[in-house]
């Protein structure tokens, strides 16, 4: 089925989106951290707060509508970049509005790129974070459409990476990492998996996408995260539960990092990362 080009402008929404102190836990969990860090895992902490990527779970249901409306086939649907973009710290507990608006269905000649971009408010109208998330459609290229926008990525510098260190995932992360929200099958279904051409169950780009985060703040920003402005970063090739990582960061201009992630096979798994900071 070709996919509908009308949908392109439109916007959905908005749509509301209540979370509390057990859901930014979970997510905190969910990516990594531990008892050690009770900051984001235990609400009596006199510092408990969200860490700032939680902002990339509220796309979860107000994509939906929008994406359906492209006519996309799911089943060769993968999720090819996401960028980050936070306005202000997200509250401990929130109802916040979301809304959706598709900037471009992008003609790449072996599929399809859908680009999203979705706002969230708070309900008294303060902005928190945009999220702009690129959606490749296998198969669906080669309908004349246009050619996605360049970016102007900073190139990654001829030299070694300023910091060097690993992201360890375990066997049931992605198990767990469904709870905030993300029910794709592909994540816990052996079946359905193999079935479109994975050896096991997948763990979630976004939770890769939050692992990597997660050490960039531990190990370059010394536990600040509320440094971070923004972070974009491509997937590029699959995570397997159980996995470790090594993550590569060059410093670029003030404030500017530059980041890439590898499996242990040394395949490349998010590309084209960059973090600007405060």
């Amino acid at each position: 089925m070709a996919l509908n080009l009308e949908a392109v402008g439109k916007v959905w929404g908005p749509y509301e989106f209540t979370y509390n102190e057990r859901d930014l836990m979970i997510y905190a969990l969910g990516i990594g951290f531990t008892r050690e860090s009770l900051e984001y895992v235990y609400e009596g902490s006199k510092d408990f707060k969200a860490f700032p990527t939680y902002g990339v779970v509220f796309p979860n249901s107000a994509a939906a509508e929008a994406f359906l409306s492209t006519k996309a086939n799911f089943a060769m649907v993968v999720h090819g970049e996401q960028v980050f973009e936070i306005h202000n710290p997200l509250p401990r507990s929130a109802t916040v509005s979301t809304t959706t608006v598709i900037e471009g269905i992008y003609d790449k000649g072996s599929g399809a790129l859908i680009m999203m971009r979705l706002d969230t408010k708070e309900k008294n109208g303060i902005p928190l974070c945009s999220n702009w998330i690129g959606i490749f459609v296998r198969g669906a290229g080669g309908f004349g459409g246009p050619a996605q926008p360049k970016k102007e990525i900073p190139a990654v510098p001829v030299k070694n990476p300023d910091f060097v260190f690993e992201a360890k995932t375990w066997a049931d992360q992605a198990a767990f990492y469904r709870l905030t929200g993300d029910r794709n099958p592909l994540h816990i279904d052996p079946a359905l998996a193999k079935a479109v051409g994975f050896k096991e169950p997948i763990l979630h780009g976004l939770c890769t996408y939050g692992v990597a985060c997660r050490r960039f703040v531990q190990e370059v920003l010394k536990g600040d995260a509320g440094r971070v402005k923004s972070y974009a970063a491509r997937f590029s090739s699959p995570v397997f539960p159980g996995d470790t990582l090594q993550v590569k960061v060059w410093e670029g201009r003030s404030g500017l990092y530059l980041l890439e992630v590898y499996n242990t096979q040394g395949g490349a798994v998010l590309k084209n990362g960059v973090i600007e900071t405060k």
